[in-house]
């Protein structure tokens, strides 16, 4: 597996056809690394439509495939995965909670997504609050707001 995923990796920057083919066809690998792999450098393209490839392992049922395609998704920044990623947040695992928080904060103009990072600081996982928190600080610019959804409210109305 690892092999395999050494070999997705080698296909990052690459843009033609042959190359898009085998990543999009690692995403049906059996190993979850593979998976992962192919997810990543699909994202680090930043081709928006990767999107249709991409979005679908946001629902994977393995977690680190989960949080790496909302990553992916934040890095491709098509303005249609935000839908993804407010989805992501209903996901058990923290780990891809946090991962759709990150990802949320690449689309800070998309209303769904500043209401999703907003609700995403009452999140049961105290980790994922942080996130949401940092993520806001920094779409905002404003570093001294309390860790408070009301807080927040305030300053995004």
């Amino acid at each position: 597996a690892y092999e395999r995923f050494l070999g997705v990796r080698e296909l990052g920057g690459r843009r033609d056809a042959a190359s898009v083919a085998e990543l999009v066809r690692r995403l049906e690998d059996p190993h979850p690394l593979v998976v992962a792999g192919a997810v990543t450098t699909l994202g680090e393209s930043g081709q928006k439509e990767f999107l249709q490839h991409v979005a679908p392992m946001t629902t994977h049922k393995h977690p680190v495939v989960r949080r790496d395609a909302c990553e992916a998704v934040g890095r491709l920044g098509n303005p249609l995965g935000v839908a993804f990623l407010v989805k992501a947040l209903e996901d058990a695992d923290g780990l891809v909670r946090r991962g759709a928080v990150r990802a949320l904060a690449a689309f800070p103009k998309a209303p769904e997504a500043r209401a999703a990072l907003l609700a995403a600081l009452d999140d049961k996982d105290p980790g994922v609050a942080l996130v949401s928190h940092e993520c806001l600080q920094e779409i905002t610019g404003k570093p001294d707001v309390a860790r408070t959804r009301e807080a927040w409210a305030e300053i995004l109305k």
